[in-house]
Formats: C-alpha cells, structure tokens, sequence
C-alpha cells in the first residue's frame, strides 16, 4: 500500500499527454521568430541574386506612337507642315564593363546571407533550449497546483479541528483566528497557482502556436555530472557561439561596406548599343514622309569629379559602422564569456542542491510513511498525517525543480558552445514520466 501510495505521488501517468518533443516539432511549425527567419535567408538570398545581376548587361526596349495636329504655323518660309503621324522605336543594351564597387557590393550580399544563415542556426538551436524551459515551467506550475491544494486541504483540515477546539474552548480567539487566516490565504494560494498556470499555458500558446492540454510528469532520475573546465568551455564558446559568429559577420558586412563606397570614387566604363528606328508620316518633315533606322556603338567613361562631398561623407559613415560592429563584437564576447561563467557556477552548484533535496526527498518520505501507519493504527490524526503529507509534497516539488533547473544549466552552456541539437531534447524526454 505505501509503495502504491508513493507510486502515484511520484509519477503522473497520462499516455495522452504532450511530450517535449511534440512541443518542440509544434514550435518548428508555427514559431514566429522561426518563421521570420526563414523569411530573412531567403530576403538576403534575393538581395545577393539583386546585387549579382549587376554585372549583367540590361537591355530595354521603348516603343512610342504619336498623332501630330498642327493648329496654327505661321512662318516666311515656303514649308507648310501639316497633321502627320510619329512611330519611334529604341532598343538599348547596356554591358558594365568595370564598376569596381559591384564585387564589394556582392562580397557584403554574401556576408548578409550568411548572417542570416547563422541567425536561423541560432534560433533552431534557442528553440530547442525555448522548448525545455517552457515545457519544465509547465511541470512545475502544474505541480505548484497540485501542491497548493495539498496545502489547502491541510489548512482547512487544522481550520475545522479548531473550530471543535475553539467551541470547546480550548484555544483562544486569536489562535482560531489564525487559523481561519491560514486556511484563507491556502485558497487565495489555489487560486493563484491556477492563474499562474493558465498563463504559462498562454506563454506556450504563443511559443508554439497550440495550445497545451496536458502534460507528462517528470521522475526523479541520476545525473551524471560533468567536470567541465571553465576555460575550455570559453574558448570554445569564442569560436563557435552563434551570437559571435553573427557579430563577425557583422563586421566582415561593414568592411566590405566601406570598400563599396571608396570603390564609387573610382571611374565607370560602360558599353551602349542602342539601335532607333523612326517613322514620320507626310507633313511632318520638310523632306515628306521619312523612315530612318540607325545604330549607335559607344564606350561610356564616367569619372566622378565633385559630388558636394557626398561619396567622402559615405565612406566615412562605413567607417563608423565598421567601428560600430567592432564594438559590438568585442561587447558579444564579454556577454558570451559572462553568461559562460555564470552557468558554469549554477550548473556546479546544482549538483550538490539535488543531492541534498534527494536526501531531504528521502527523509521526509520515510516521515509520511510512518504518519500513514499512525493514522491507521489511530495514533496520529488526519491532520498530522496531512501535514506529514505536505511535507513530503514540498520535498518532492522542490527535487523536481532544482533537478530540472540542474538539467537546464547544462543545456544552458551547450546552447552557448553550438552544440545543443536535437539528442539533447530526445534525451531529456527519456526523463518524463508516462
């Protein structure tokens, strides 16, 4: 009887429930940072198809009709114009032949793509790690009801005792209050447990677009810690942390930024074929009707001279970006390093907090099991054997959690090193009780 008891204390059976990875393949679908940045690789792919196409000659063609009235002439010579019809057609082809600033342009559109590329990275790998937290905050606010109402039966059960003891007068009026207050604020607690609930359902929702029904259980399960070395773990993050990478890509972008714009001081050479054909009907020339075709070869040199200092201004301003991202960069690897640190120390700290919550798990267990055998045998009341009740539900709640925040640590640091993929979650999904 007590290992049945203690069975169902310690693992929520539900074979319908939503598991992680269900709500990570959810999220993969219906996330809108995921979404937007598929939207973003292939916005810049476009932008890098745009910029190539640059170095491709551009041909266009025009066609004009026009009907000619002549109102009034009035001239001393012996021409005497008349209403006449115009047809005019023009096919040009335009080939670049060296605009230097093209491959500085190409080379940024490049670097964009894989910004955005490793943007996307990061944010698979973030959803992975978005998956865990939510799901874990939904286990521990479900269990926080649970443990709320435990605690509201409790209280009740010590309120109606004093209720006897207080008509009886065995306590005073300011013990019986104080338990009537007790006993109130257990259900303003369920209460809030419930909202509380709810909204980390409503944070799941817009996380994955579905809403969450139920859930599984977590079970206590071993461990194995790791010894990581701290430097290793930086230097590994400043190699291959996603937000870095991006923040390199950042600077490579500005530099080849800046070498556009000094590259547009620098002359144009461009090759123009244009071919007209025109048609003019009688009265519209002095020689009578007329049809001329003609084609035109030319090599076009542009040398920028002044612009008001327009492109100096530019190549300036791409100096202060580049500096910009620099800063940015050298500010992402002390963010990375402090983020490292920190959950380096939380993830080391973590093994000694499950350890001693398993110990105290364990010892108020044996004290629940001895108040069940009282309260059978008569000795202890139902009040004390739900006291000894709640204690081994707070023990139990508190185990969950720092096992779960342990776990998320050290997800936490292969998040940051780029090597969280999707073993980890199946891995942790093995730790959900069915």
């Amino acid at each position: 009887m007590k290992k049945i008891i203690f069975l169902v204390l310690f693992i929520s059976i539900n074979g319908h429930a939503t598991d992680l990875i269900n709500l990570y393949e959810r999220a993969k679908q219906h996330n809108i940072d995921i979404l937007n940045n598929e939207i973003d690789v292939s916005i810049a792919n476009e932008s890098l198809k745009q910029t190539r196409s640059t170095v491709f000659p551009e041909i266009n063609f025009n066609a004009r009709a026009s009907e000619t009235t002549i109102e009034r002439y009035k001239s001393l010579g012996s021409y005497d114009p008349s209403n006449y019809d115009r047809d005019t057609y023009n096919l040009s082809i335009k080939q670049p032949l060296l605009h230097l600033y093209v491959f500085d342009e190409i080379k940024k559109a490049k670097s964009s793509l894989e910004q955005n590329e490793i943007t996307k990275d990061n944010a698979d790998s973030l959803l992975i790690l978005e998956s865990v937290r939510h799901y874990f905050n939904l286990i521990k606010f479900k269990n926080a009801l649970s443990l709320s109402e435990i605690e509201n039966d409790y209280q009740r059960s010590r309120y109606r005792v004093s209720t006897k003891l207080y008509e009886n007068g065995s306590i005073s009026i300011e013990e019986y209050e104080t338990l009537n207050n007790d006993y109130e604020s257990s259900k303003n607690d369920l209460n809030i447990s419930k909202n509380n609930l709810t909204q980390i359902k409503n944070d799941v929702y817009i996380f994955s677009g579905k809403e969450l029904n139920d859930i599984n259980d977590i079970k206590l399960v071993t461990i194995n810690h790791k010894n990581l070395v701290l430097d290793d773990l930086i230097n590994s993050a400043y190699t291959n942390n996603n937000t870095i990478r991006m923040s390199k890509q950042g600077m490579n972008i500005n530099r080849n930024e800046i070498a556009a714009q000094r590259s547009r001081h620098y002359p144009t050479i461009d090759l123009l074929v244009e071919y007209d054909y025109l048609d003019i009907t009688q009265g519209g020339s002095q020689f009578g009707a007329t049809t001329r075709e003609d084609s035109t070869i030319s090599l076009v040199l542009n040398f920028p001279i002044f612009n008001g200092g327009y492109q100096s201004s530019k190549v300036k301003e791409a100096r202060l970006n580049y500096q910009k991202a620099r800063l940015d960069h050298t500010n992402s690897r002390r963010l990375i390093r402090k983020e490292i640190i920190d959950n380096y120390n939380i993830y080391n700290t973590y093994q000694g907090l499950y350890s001693t919550s398993l110990q105290i798990l364990k010892t108020s267990l044996k004290k629940y099991e001895n108040a069940q055998e009282g309260y059978e045998r008569g000795i202890y009341s139902n009040t004390q054997m739900l006291e000894a009740k709640l204690e081994y539900s707070r023990a139990l709640f508190d185990a969950k959690n720092v096992m779960m925040d342990y776990i998320y640590s050290e997800l936490t640091l292969d998040h940051l090193q780029n090597n969280l993929n999707d073993s980890s979650l199946r891995r942790v999904n093995t730790y959900l009780a069915w």
